[in-house]
């Protein structure tokens, strides 16, 4: 049974429809909320899997309450209840994506089940939506696959350049970049591959600073009027065209939500903010706050300066409410600034960092970000995982920023770059300071997305989990498949004796038995000593 209440005290209940429920909600007029309940038994359930950052299932044993919220700015409305073998034992998920929405699984130990609450903010633009309930014994990341298929999506186009490899200039330098930098960094990026410019955090303010304990306690106190430091960057108009004229797309980071106690934006809006000081700042208050200056504001910059595009960052920076709703709120702003920059520019490129890369956003932004590894290779395919499982082969992946630190060994600068190749690689290195060996080794797992980016972007890709963690990821078409294994006791669970060529990357600290008659670096061991361009790679054909 599924029994829905809604706030004006009215009940209707559904019974359950074999292993798999798809009930329709019509809201009612006049509630501003619905609550639904229902229950699974915990009968061979093992882990509980919800959109997060952390790679693999989100528990790994079983919690007794889990909360998950979500809104159209985060996160999605979906959770799995799954084994150990990876099969689906109860998922439970709305259609709804724009409303704020908390989803409760608590143990109910006397009856043995999981209790499911799903509470939904309703008001006057919430439309019909379906509520989910699927205990079929099928893999989980089907049962999530054919959640996100129930949302009837319409099919989105992306601007080709959304697909080519990305610089960014975050963790290479913080708040302290300059004209200069990039002036100096462009070119040796653009020599390894990489073909849009991302300029993060720093060009609006004249503070030369990096990210550390002492600077992290103001450091966005200056964030919100959006004007350039000409200190940094004293002839940015040219600057920018002289970028472009090289052949890289340049783009700047942006943090709409953020308004820094230092900022005359902030000055001038008193009482529009939601008053929890952190880090120099405070979180503007969507349901308060007139945003069309702002938006105003950020599309003039774009436009002024003939950018090719927007890092649009900390949008979820309010997390959804069930008590005070903000989700619709925050999706108008973001429809506002990313409308007027496609307006403006059908090909604006627009990024959106991990925790709102989700079905609901998949029409504003056009490429969608992992979010912040530096120095964790392993951690970036993780979070590149959990981001392809949320929103499929509908959208433009990006990896994290690939950032180690100087003097790391081959081996490891190598798993950077094999991690990064299940989605669009980046980088956010000094690029003035890598050796040779370093740039070898860029420029050729680099060439290797080239050659694969057709299979890597639009290829059907799939995952193999061990106990804890994201054990290989296997994606494959018509023509052939790439393997990226992290547990090198799963190989054989990749592989198929079917004659399509198979490109295998060994993340895993061991030496993989692969063996075929066409093979390259048999091993997947070829790191010590001088890089071998297939450090790492193997093809069996």
């Amino acid at each position: 049974m599924i029994k829905l209440t809604f706030s004006d005290g009215s009940v209707r209940q559904f019974a359950k429809t074999g292993d798999y429920t798809r009930i329709t909600v019509e809201p009612v007029k006049g509630a501003d909320k619905v609550v639904a309940k229902t229950s699974i038994p915990i009968s061979d359930v093992h882990e509980i899997w919800v959109n997060s950052l952390t790679p693999g299932p989100e528990k790994r044993n079983l919690p007794w309450v889990f909360e998950s919220d979500s809104g159209a700015h985060r996160n999605f409305p979906f959770i799995a209840a799954l084994n150990t073998a990876g099969l689906n034992r109860g998922s439970f998920g709305s259609t709804n994506l724009q409303d704020d929405t908390r989803i409760r699984y608590e143990v109910n130990q006397e009856l043995g089940t999981y209790d499911i609450t799903c509470t939904i903010t309703l008001c006057d633009e919430t439309e019909n939506f379906d509520l989910i309930l699927d205990c079929r014994n099928i893999q989980w990341q089907q049962s999530l696959a054919d959640w996100r298929n129930a949302l009837n999506l319409p099919e989105y186009s992306y601007p080709a350049a959304t697909r080519d490899p990305v610089y960014c200039t975050w963790y290479a330098v913080h708040g302290a970049v300059t004209q200069d930098f990039v002036e100096k960094t462009c070119p040796i990026a653009k020599e390894l591959g990489f073909t849009t410019l991302i300029v993060d955090d720093g060009w609006c303010y004249d503070d030369m600073k990096r990210v550390s304990p002492e600077t992290i306690v103001t450091w966005y106190e200056m964030i919100g009027d959006w004007e350039i430091s000409t200190k940094k960057f004293p002839d940015f108009r040219n600057h920018v065209k002289r970028i472009q004229d090289s052949g890289m797309k340049y783009m700047v980071w942006v943090a709409p939500h953020l308004w820094g106690f230092k900022s005359k934006l902030y000055q001038d809006n008193p009482g529009m903010t939601i008053n929890k000081p952190i880090e120099g700042y405070d979180k503007m208050d969507v349901n308060k706050a007139d945003f069309a200056p702002l938006v105003k504001k950020l599309r003039a910059l774009a436009a002024d300066y003939k950018l090719d595009g927007l890092k649009i960052d900390f949008i979820d920076i309010v997390p959804p409410s069930i008590d005070t709703p903000n989700a619709r709120a925050t999706e108008k702003l973001v429809a506002d600034l990313t409308g007027a920059l496609k307006e403006d520019n059908p090909e604006a490129l627009i990024e959106f960092r991990q925790s709102y890369s989700t079905p609901a956003t998949l029409k504003y932004a056009t490429q969608f970000r992992a979010g912040d590894v530096p120095f964790n290779w392993y951690a970036n395919f993780g979070r590149i995982v959990e981001l392809r499982l949320g929103i499929g082969n509908l959208a433009p992946v990006h990896a994290d920023p690939a950032y180690w630190p100087f003097g790391e060994t081959s081996e490891n600068v190598a798993r950077h770059m094999m991690a990064m190749l299940a989605a669009v690689p980046m980088i956010s290195m000094d690029l003035t300071r890598l050796t040779d060996t370093e740039k070898r080794i860029i420029r050729y797992y680099i060439d290797m997305y080239n050659e694969h980016r057709e299979l890597i972007n639009h290829g059907n890709w799939h995952f193999l989990f061990g106990v804890s963690d994201i054990a290989a990821g296997i994606v494959e078409n018509e023509k052939e498949r790439m393997v990226i294994v992290v547990d090198h006791g799963r190989l054989n669970e990749c592989l198929a004796d079917d004659g399509k060529p198979t490109w295998v990357l060994n993340l895993s600290s061991q030496i993989l038995p692969v063996k075929g008659e066409n093979t390259v670096d048999a091993e997947c061991n070829a790191f010590d000593g001088e890089f071998i361009p297939v450090a790492g790679s193997a093809v069996i054909r």
